[in-house]
């Protein structure tokens, strides 16, 4: 049984009744949410993140072409299935507008139940199998992240090694410059390793992550940009560090220093802060 969150818009409350109803009586596992207002429907998806949205199309404040492009520009809401619902927009030409817009679907007043059960069951199960897929790309993405770091700290535990016996006096020999070749080498390899694979894997999840996040903050370095995304995955200083081949107490500066730039409160969390995008 899936408890599937759905918000149903529409200004008739009639029309709200008719598909409420419905869905009480056929999945009352189901969470439903509704609205009259498309506006304030924009606040309630943001807020409930629902698994599909059935949507008006003909309505006062805006109407639900509008409303569908309005959720599908913002990060948390965009991949949400919409379903529209029209009386009068009914041509194949509405149809092909309300595509285009982002509905997977499409459906008729006066409502029909069984059609109406037809069109939820599909979105419903795109909005499984692409949870499912994010879900299976995070996992790639954290495992990717975890083996990234572990090497990391290999290597910088053996360019210690070899950094303290360069240091020991007894074993500074005509093998020292040798030595300092593999610490090189491996400095090259901490700083560039997995970082190819890492990145594919990182945009295969958050592919609009950069582009979002540079709209509203344009002044951000490469560097800043990376330190974001790294912090968008719940990453620990300590991992940070790891990855980035840096002081665990310069990345907590750069971290302060970040949230200046980003104008955050004391009170907001800046992993948060940056998973929207």
């Amino acid at each position: 049984m899936n408890d599937y969150k759905i918000l149903i818009v529409d200004d008739l409350v009639e029309s709200l009744k008719v598909i409420v109803l419905h869905l009480q009586r056929s999945n009352p596992e189901y969470s439903l949410y509704q609205s009259n207002s498309s506006k304030k429907a924009i606040e309630i998806a943001q807020k409930v993140l629902p698994d599909l949205i059935i949507t008006d199309w003909d309505m006062p404040d805006i109407n639900g072409i509008e409303f569908i492009k309005t959720l599908k520009g913002i990060e948390a809401t965009k991949d949400i299935p919409f379903v529209v619902a029209s009386g009068v927009m009914i041509t194949s030409e509405n149809l092909k507008i309300a595509l285009e817009a982002g509905a997977v679907d499409f459906l008729r007043k006066p409502i029909d139940p069984i059609e109406l059960q037809a069109r939820i069951n599909s979105a419903l199960l795109i909005s499984k199998y692409h949870k499912e897929s994010i879900a299976q790309k995070n996992r790639e993405l954290m495992e990717i992240t975890l083996n990234l770091t572990k090497n990391n700290e290999f290597n910088i535990d053996i360019k210690n090694k070899l950094h303290q016996i360069v240091g020991n006096k007894k074993y500074i020999n005509e093998s020292s410059p040798d030595i300092f070749k593999i610490i090189e080498l491996l400095d090259e390899k901490i700083r560039t390793s997995g970082w190819d694979q890492f990145t594919i894997a990182f945009h295969n999840v958050k592919p609009n992550f950069n582009k979002n996040l540079l709209s509203r903050f344009d002044d951000l370095t490469p560097s800043e940009i990376k330190l974001c995304g790294l912090i968008s995955l719940g990453m620990s200083i300590k991992d940070i560090s790891s990855l980035l081949n840096q002081n665990p107490d310069s990345v907590k500066v750069s971290r302060s220093r970040l949230r200046k730039k980003l104008c955050l409160d004391t009170n907001q969390n800046l992993e948060s802060f940056l998973a929207l995008f």
